[in-house]
């Protein structure tokens, strides 16, 4: 039994459920809704401490997260039974009947996007306190070992220059696409010297924090393309499964279904970091491309002797 929920009465206070349904009947997506969402972005010793209920305002915050989330997961199941008979539902005369799909899907989506506002809420109150909780601060940098050129919401905003309401959630949803971004385009862009120094933040001169400046605003743009992207979302919400939608601002609607406003800032700041790169090569420690087109050498055959 979830101590954060111990009964149906603690339930109501977040969400509309009637108080008939057995408590039985929603622990074990209260169990659930922790492991899925909660547990992995604030750690088990977090959940730990509002568990024990002496820290109000935590396990406040938790509870309207759970309660949505944990509604949400239940939707599908809460309606139907499971007996000799297979899979029935109640359809007594003169009582309530069965919701529609649309009305339960409808329901679903919403239960969802109060369980993950609230759940970016206790991020930002946790983000804000981590002297308090040094154990969401320990959590958080054993779940984050890799090192990223956006190090937080803020910066993704601030340096990045795209509107994401400073979302802690948002900013780590699409952290394992900025991973890869800066993995696979901005490593080819620089030499790999040059990437871990600017990936290190170590350097002080104004060059490498106006590069460093340049490949932030790359990929906090490239990664917004690619979650506003019509096609992007398509593959994503395919299976039907609800997903949590990162706050964008301004959302573009795609011109071509693979190109959006974003994707134009991506494009404009990569041909910076390149121009940039060609300039100060030297101060840089990097070799400046060659731009002259040679083709009199023996490989391409062109102005070489035939005989």
């Amino acid at each position: 039994m979830s101590t954060i929920i111990p009964d149906i009465e603690t339930l109501k206070t977040v969400v509309k459920i009637n108080a008939a349904i057995p408590y039985e009947s929603v622990s074990p997506y209260i169990n659930d809704a922790l492991d899925i969402y909660i547990e992995p972005q604030v750690g088990n010793v977090i959940i730990d401490i509002a568990s024990t209920g002496e820290d109000t305002t935590l396990k406040d915050k938790i509870l309207r997260c759970l309660g949505p989330l944990t509604l949400a997961l239940a939707t599908d199941e809460l309606g139907i039974s499971f007996g000799d008979s297979g899979i029935t539902v109640q359809n007594e005369q003169g009582k309530r009947s069965p919701a529609n799909e649309a009305k339960i899907a409808a329901a679903k989506v919403s239960l969802f996007y109060r369980g993950m506002q609230a759940l970016d809420r206790l991020l930002d109150y946790l983000e804000r306190n981590k002297l308090k909780y040094p154990n969401y601060a320990d959590h958080i940098s054993i779940t984050n070992q890799v090192s990223c050129f956006i190090r937080s919401a803020q910066e993704y905003q601030d340096i990045g220059l795209v509107n994401i309401d400073y979302s802690t959630l948002t900013y780590r949803t699409m952290l394992p696409t900025i991973r890869q971004l800066q993995e696979r385009h901005v490593r080819e862009m620089l030499t790999d010297d040059l990437y871990n120094r600017l990936l290190a933040m170590t350097d002080q001169d104004a060059k490498f924090k106006i590069l460093q400046e340049y490949v932030i605003r790359y990929l906090a743009n490239k990664s917004a393309e690619l979650y506003t992207s019509q096609t992007s979302r398509q593959e994503r919400t395919g299976s039907g499964t609800p997903e949590y939608q990162p706050i964008l601002r301004p959302v573009y609607q795609d011109s071509t279904e693979t190109g959006n406003f974003f994707a134009q800032q991506a494009d404009y700041y990569s041909g910076k970091i390149n121009s940039f790169l060609n300039a100060n090569a030297e101060d840089l420690g990097v070799n400046k491309p060659s731009t002259a087109i040679n083709f009199n050498s023996k490989e391409k055959k062109v102005f070489t002797s035939i005989s």
